[in-house]
């Protein structure tokens, strides 16, 4: 496993993607800032985040955006292993292929996480420059809630990266993943919107991860108090992606 490891930070470090995607993340907050300076110079009101202290939520801000990118990222990541054949190298050398799912996965992981720190580092202080640092209403401890905070919303990003991963997989090829994962994001940001118009599958909204990503108010206590929930639903995603992703993918004939 430290092997599959060590061999995908090297292939990662010679590749642009990954300076892409961080250039990205990067650049995510500053437009933010800017847009929501022009904004307010405009005369319109803010949304959550408004200062520095909610930059904190800046994860939740740019969720959607996030998201692509990284399901575009993993796509390619994992999708180039099948279309070039490089996958037939590992799995020769007799490489679990359970390992080596879990290796992806865990590249994927660190990647993304790396991705929403340094979002939501500049995002704070570009706030703060722009805004003052504040507070959050409501928060008496702002360092607990500050935790809290951000590792819920990366644990729901988290559930998202496992499927992205699970699909590439499944699908094998990066067009074809890249379009399913556009689509599985769309959609699980859009159907919950129509669920909740309805009595009997109201409930079932809140399986999604996308629904307290997009849908949620992460400043306010009513919200806060479901963090738990949203943990266990994201752990719950990501085990049973892994799980399923895994069994096809020791089931795929690589050729």
């Amino acid at each position: 496993m430290f092997n599959l490891l060590t061999a995908e930070k090297v292939k990662l470090s010679q590749s642009k993607k990954l300076m892409i995607v961080l250039g990205i993340l990067t650049l995510l907050p500053i437009y933010y800032v800017v847009m929501s300076k022009l904004i307010v110079h405009g005369g319109s009101t803010l949304d959550t985040v408004i200062n520095g202290a909610t930059g904190i939520l800046m994860i939740k801000k740019g969720g959607l955006t996030i998201l692509l990118v990284m399901s575009a990222f993993i796509s390619f990541f994992i999708g180039e292993e099948f279309q070039n054949g490089t996958i037939r190298n590992a799995l020769s050398l007799g490489r679990s292929r359970t390992h080596y799912y879990l290796a992806k996965f865990t590249i994927a992981a660190l990647v993304s996480l790396v991705g929403v720190i340094l979002s939501t580092i500049i995002g704070m202080i570009g706030y703060s420059l722009a805004f003052g640092f504040g507070e959050v209403a409501e928060i008496t401890n702002y360092y607990v809630y500050s935790i809290k905070t951000f590792s819920t919303l990366y644990v729901l990003i988290l559930a998202n990266v496992s499927v992205y991963v699970m699909i590439s997989f499944v699908v094998k090829n990066s067009a074809i993943s890249l379009l399913w994962s556009f689509l599985y994001t769309i959609a699980t940001w859009i159907v919950p919107v129509f669920f909740q118009q309805t009595k009997h599958f109201k409930p079932v909204t809140n399986w999604f991860t996308e629904t307290f990503l997009f849908y949620y108010d992460f400043a306010k206590p009513m919200h806060i108090a479901k963090y738990p929930d949203m943990i266990l639903v994201s752990l719950i995603t990501i085990v049973l992606s892994a799980i399923l992703g895994i069994i096809i993918f020791k089931r795929t004939d690589i050729k």
